[in-house]
């Protein structure tokens, strides 16, 4: 099957996209989150109208050790709604995830926390280099390019992800 999604009705079909979706550790507990959850409730405070069910994300966590931690699939539309239940429990400051606002669910494929794809590896790579996130770190969601999205597969399939220097 290919890239585009079947339409439902009078729906448009539109190619699988591919985004970065950061997490800030110290407002949530991302670290944790990833170790115990398989799907998350994730913010969409920009591109909301772009997410769609069958997109990639990268999860970026921001900080000292910033970097992409994991690798998931959106598995359902946005809805405004408040964090789930298990989602409630990672937020430093629980009001946050209370509130209504654009979410989308996401499973996570493949987590990285031994062993992240850091900021530093990736300012090195030309095409990640142009990575939004790494131009501009303020915001929640970043699109990825098609071109970034083969960069970082590559990455993912060589020696650093078995553990080579």
């Amino acid at each position: 099957m290919s890239g585009e999604r079947r339409p439902r009705g009078d729906e448009v079909p539109h190619a699988r996209r591919a985004w970065l979706f950061q997490a800030n550790p110290n407002r949530y507990r991302i670290h944790e989150s990833l170790e115990a959850e398989r799907e998350e409730f994730w913010n969409l405070n920009q591109h909301v109208a772009d997410v769609h069910a069958g997109d990639r994300v990268l999860i970026w966590v921001c900080g000292k050790e910033a970097g992409i931690y994991a690798i998931g699939t959106i598995v359902g539309e946005p809805e405004v709604r408040p964090d789930s239940a298990a989602g409630l429990g990672y937020w430093l400051q629980s009001a946050e995830g209370r509130q209504p606002k654009a979410r989308v669910r996401v499973r996570y494929d493949r987590v990285l926390l031994d062993r992240p794809l850091r900021k530093a590896y990736l300012e090195c790579d030309p095409v990640l280099a142009r990575l939004k996130v790494l131009q501009v770190a303020r915001g929640t969601n970043f699109p990825v390019s098609d071109e970034e999205w083969c960069a970082l597969a590559g990455w993912l399939a060589g020696p650093w992800a078995a553990g080579g220097d």
